[in-house]
């Protein structure tokens, strides 16, 4: 089969040989692994620091404001090397040679990288929703003796997560993708398996067009939960005005 002119003899036996086969599936649960552990702490962090970059008390204002300016001006794979790299020696008693010494330390470091850069842009999302919820709504809740975590739990989140479940999804499908940047610091994901098995057998193109197939095909699946998860939570407006009438 040509390709740019270039012959080359597809061997699709290569990603199912040991020990190949065995570390692309590793890379796919670590992949997984990866991206649902960052996905729901950076939605837990991002929410809570849209709520502190919204509070109208300072001492919750200006740590929220400051945190996300510091963090969305570094470019994530700093994170990554930062937990990996710098981290650990600033831990006493030893503990950093441990976290070096073991084997799953990678997989914790890009975790933490990829929760602290996503959960910045998770705040963005959320707080563009708090700052949506109509004044109308919140002063109704005022009014019906809730308190002010009870108006945020059972009014405006609610509220603010159904109208920006759309960037939402899209951040969240984008946070996966960046889970191929573990690779940086040697974390067996799905793309550090795929450059492994390349380096070894001088041919790539098999596993990276799988991996590729894999990602595509689960932010497509992810994508159409989103889409699903949307017009579930839609507001019917026909039927709403209908019963006003």
């Amino acid at each position: 089969m040509k390709i740019l002119n270039l012959r080359y003899e597809f061997d699709w036996g290569i990603p199912f040989r040991e020990p190949y086969l065995g570390w692309l599936i590793t890379g796919v649960e670590l992949t997984l692994l990866i991206a649902a552990v960052t996905t729901v702490a950076s939605l837990l962090i991002g929410t809570a620091l849209a709520i502190m970059r919204t509070s109208r008390f300072r001492f919750l204002n200006i740590p929220g404001r400051l945190y996300a300016e510091i963090v969305r001006n570094i470019p994530g794979l700093f994170w990554l090397l930062f937990f990996y790299f710098v981290f650990p020696e600033f831990l006493p008693f030893g503990l950093g040679q441990k976290l070096h010494e073991y084997s799953k330390y990678s997989v914790i470091a890009g975790i933490l990288g990829l929760t602290i850069d996503n959960s910045v842009y998770v705040s963005d999302i959320v707080r563009t929703g708090l700052l949506g919820v109509p004044r109308g709504h919140i002063e109704a809740a005022v009014s019906t003796g809730l308190n002010r975590f009870q108006q945020i739990r059972h009014i405006i989140l609610p509220e603010a997560f159904r109208s920006i479940l759309p960037p939402l999804g899209t951040r969240m499908i984008h946070n996966f993708k960046n889970s191929s940047l573990c690779m940086a610091i040697t974390a067996p994901e799905l793309t550090w398996a795929t450059q492994q098995v390349e380096s070894i057998t001088f041919r790539g193109l098999e596993v990276t067009i799988l991996a590729t197939v894999f990602y595509i095909g689960l932010s497509l699946v992810m994508a159409s939960l989103i889409i699903r998860l949307e017009r579930h939570l839609k507001i019917d407006i026909t039927s709403i005005t209908r019963m006003r009438a």
